[in-house]
């Protein structure tokens, strides 16, 4: 796994403890890249603030986040099996954009981690 030198933002959504959270500060780190401070509120909890993350843990957690892989083929609807190019992680809405193959080169579609799921699971009931 390549870890990215380039800092996730502040105030960015990243997937850690089961949830969705933000990151409330960053510093750099002359081994680790990044370190970051993530505040966790979940439901009917207080809150519980992570600091000393290294950008390897939320890269992993973003990783384990991403339900479809570069490069695996899914189905989207009748005779509509398309290969998934592309993903990306979307700081501004806590997510996943998938770039999926389209119909002809330079069509490729752009979608959002829940959308895609929703679509496949559609298309597997039926």
């Amino acid at each position: 796994m390549k870890v990215p030198t380039v800092p996730c933002p502040i105030q960015g959504l990243v997937p850690w403890e089961r949830g969705i959270f933000p990151i409330t500060s960053k510093r750099p780190h002359p081994v680790l890249h990044w370190l970051y401070t993530i505040h966790v509120r979940h439901k009917d909890q207080g809150l519980v603030v992570h600091h000393n993350v290294s950008q390897e843990e939320l890269v992993q957690e973003m990783q384990l986040h991403m339900r479809f892989k570069i490069g695996e083929s899914v189905e989207l609807g009748p005779f509509a099996r398309r290969l998934i190019l592309g993903r990306k992680w979307q700081f501004q809405q806590g997510t996943v954009i998938y770039k999926i193959e389209g119909p002809r080169p330079g069509r490729e579609l752009y979608m959002e981690q829940q959308e895609l799921i929703r679509r496949v699971e559609k298309v597997e009931v039926g």
